[in-house]
């Protein structure tokens, strides 16, 4: 993750990085560029996500055979692939997206949990729902210490 890295100080840095990573997958191999970090990690340093939004503005308007997809996405084409001229209509990329209708929640429940995993911790953890009894964890995935 982009946001493990330590030497990553400056919004400047950051876009260098993108850049460098994409120029290599884009001119070599054309493989998938998948981007990885966290969305607190872009919030807490706006000089990043100010980098980022730039970047991808840059990038989509030099490279009219770029996309910005999920890897469910990236599956989907690679399993029934497209030209460029129809990606356009390519159905599993139509945005199928409902906003309607009203949020889950206003206000998150704030938890303050713990795992066996990290014994000793105290996880943050917000969610619409009721909290769990653990924090949700790969041997115990609804947190409720059952398995």
């Amino acid at each position: 993750m982009v946001d493990s890295c330590s030497n990553i100080l400056t919004g400047d840095q950051f876009y260098n990085f993108l850049n460098h990573n994409f120029d290599r997958h884009y001119d070599q191999n054309r493989a998938p560029l998948g981007l990885y970090f966290h969305a607190a990690w872009l919030k807490n340093n706006p000089e990043f996500l100010d980098a980022f939004l730039y970047w991808i503005d840059e990038i989509l308007a030099n490279h009219n055979d770029v996309y910005f997809v999920t890897m469910t996405q990236v599956i989907q084409w690679m399993q029934n692939p497209r030209t460029i001229s129809e990606v356009k209509n390519f159905e599993p990329w139509r945005e199928k997206c409902s906003v309607e209708g009203k949020p889950a929640c206003w206000v998150p429940n704030a938890c303050k949990l713990t795992s066996k995993e990290i014994p000793g911790e105290t996880i943050n953890l917000q969610t619409c729902v009721r909290c769990p009894n653990n924090y949700p964890w790969v041997n115990d995935p609804t947190g409720d210490g059952f398995f």
